[in-house]
């Protein structure tokens, strides 16, 4: 039975995970509002804090987000986070490519971006 609160994505994006003074590249298997699995023969220990900063092309260029995130799984294929809090500020500044919005499109980004927290 799948106890997820948010719907997973099938993703495929690198990402940089770093944790202490290690960082490394994986590559993002597929992705929540909430989490993430990246595919890494990296282990990183149940429980611990990492930084996620996942780059990705958007409609207005290449995009790049920073996130905390707390290891929740460890398999042979990767490491499974749940993400920290995540500014929203942050969230819809990505989304919108730096620029600030208006309109519909600033309505829908910040919809993601509560439903995010």
């Amino acid at each position: 039975m799948d106890n997820r609160k948010f719907r997973r994505m099938s993703f495929n994006a690198q990402v940089l995970v770093s944790h202490g003074d290690v960082s490394f590249v994986g590559t993002v298997e597929n992705l929540s509002l909430k989490g993430l699995f990246v595919k890494t023969d990296q282990k990183i220990p149940l429980n611990e804090t990492v930084n996620v900063s996942l780059s990705f092309k958007g409609n207005k260029g290449n995009l790049s987000l920073g996130l905390d995130g707390r290891v929740v799984r460890v398999t042979e294929e990767g490491i499974g986070l749940k993400f920290g809090k995540i500014s929203i500020d942050s969230l819809e500044s990505t989304l919108n490519g730096g620029e600030s919005c208006a309109g519909s499109d600033c309505q829908v980004s910040h919809g993601l971006c509560q439903a995010a927290v």
